[in-house]
């Protein structure tokens, strides 16, 4: 499921829900408050079921410099995989997490020690913050 054409975005949200016809309600509410930064991002979505390689090559056509994730009990595997992936093709690239799955035990998790930032709780206005810098 993707929500924005394949064009440039500057920041690009993204998650892998657990099926084709999940929709990532907390994806569409952090896009609406990006404010000025909102016409520069786009929301991708993908399922759990889709190879990590191929959700890769999707977001760097986009040709992003930030990639936000909604990470949950059920993508945090493939996820994981994608952010490395991502990190190793393109380092400059800054990864920041959110979601449910990365809010406690934030040194623990590998996927929160290959990510720039780890947002945890409320994360409205701390995207846009970090986005906007």
């Amino acid at each position: 499921m993707i929500s924005c054409p394949v064009v440039m975005a500057d920041i690009v949200l993204t998650t892998l829900n657990a099926k084709y016809l999940h929709t990532a309600f907390g994806l569409r509410y952090l896009l609406a408050n990006l404010g000025d930064l909102k016409s520069r991002a786009c929301l991708i979505e993908f399922d759990i079921h889709q190879r990590p390689l191929d959700v890769v090559e999707v977001l760097l056509a986009r040709q992003p410099s930030i990639v936000g994730f909604g990470v949950y009990i059920w993508n945090v595997s493939q996820t994981t995989e994608v952010v490395a992936t991502l990190k190793r093709v393109r380092p400059e690239l800054t990864v920041l997490l959110g979601g449910p799955e990365v809010s406690f035990e934030v040194e623990q998790l590998k996927i929160c020690q290959l990510a720039d930032y780890v947002i945890t709780g409320e994360v409205d206005s701390k995207f846009a913050e970090l986005c906007g810098k």
